[in-house]
Formats: C-alpha cells, sequence, structure tokens
C-alpha cells in the first residue's frame, strides 16, 4: 500500500483483497491497539481503493461516525474489512469493521477527502 506513514504509525499493511467497492487489508499493531489505532488503521486501509488509479491522491481523515468498540482487544494482528459506501467528488464515506480470527472488535463509518492536486 501507498501509504506515507512509517512505524509505529503505520498499521495497514497490503489488500489482502478487492472486489466491486469493498477491500480486506492485512494491519499490524505495536501492541494491543486502541480504538483510535483501530479508526486511524481503517483510515489507512482505504488507501487501498486508490490503488484503483494511476494517479495516486493523499487522503485526509476528516470524521468519524457510529464507531462501536465491540469487544475489548488483545492482539496485533488484524484485517479491516472496508466499504465505499458514498462518493461524492473529492469525499468518500466508508464502513468498516477490524476483525481478528473473524470477530469484529470494532466497526463504524468514516470519511476521507482527498487532496484535489
Amino acid at each position: 500500500m501507498n501509504l506515507p506513514h512509517q512505524e509505529p504509525i503505520r498499521f495497514a499493511n497490503e489488500v489482502l483483497s478487492s472486489c466491486d467497492n469493498k477491500i480486506i487489508a492485512s494491519c499490524k499493531f505495536p501492541f494491543s491497539p486502541t480504538l483510535a489505532m483501530a479508526c486511524e488503521a481503517a483510515a489507512q486501509s482505504s488507501a487501498g481503493f486508490a490503488q484503483e488509479s494511476s494517479d495516486p491522491k493523499i487522503g485526509f481523515l476528516v470524521s468519524l461516525k457510529d464507531i462501536l468498540l465491540i469487544e475489548d482487544m488483545n492482539f496485533t494482528e488484524a484485517i479491516v474489512e472496508i466499504e465505499r459506501t458514498f462518493d461524492f467528488g473529492s469525499m468518500s464515506e466508508y464502513s468498516f469493521q477490524l476483525k481478528n480470527n473473524d470477530i469484529a472488535y470494532v466497526s463504524g463509518k468514516i470519511t476521507i477527502a482527498l487532496d484535489k492536486k
């Protein structure tokens, strides 16, 4: 994935699968993730949608909505399932779940704005 983030802030590693408006990305954390780290992992995973384009853009997390901590997290590797639910020009909304062993630990929606450059 093409991200400007470096460890220990880079959580998203690679796109495992991609179809239509859904991506599954692998994530690795330096320690058990917090809710904020899970949301950042989802935002970073949304960069997988930019891989579809030959003109990569920089995105900015602009909102979090309906964020839910379903279970306490005690792991360092997870996947993010993220789906584009709304697209309006340079703004996109995504719904996501952070999972480990097919169990959802965090769910919510994020909005990403792409840099117009």
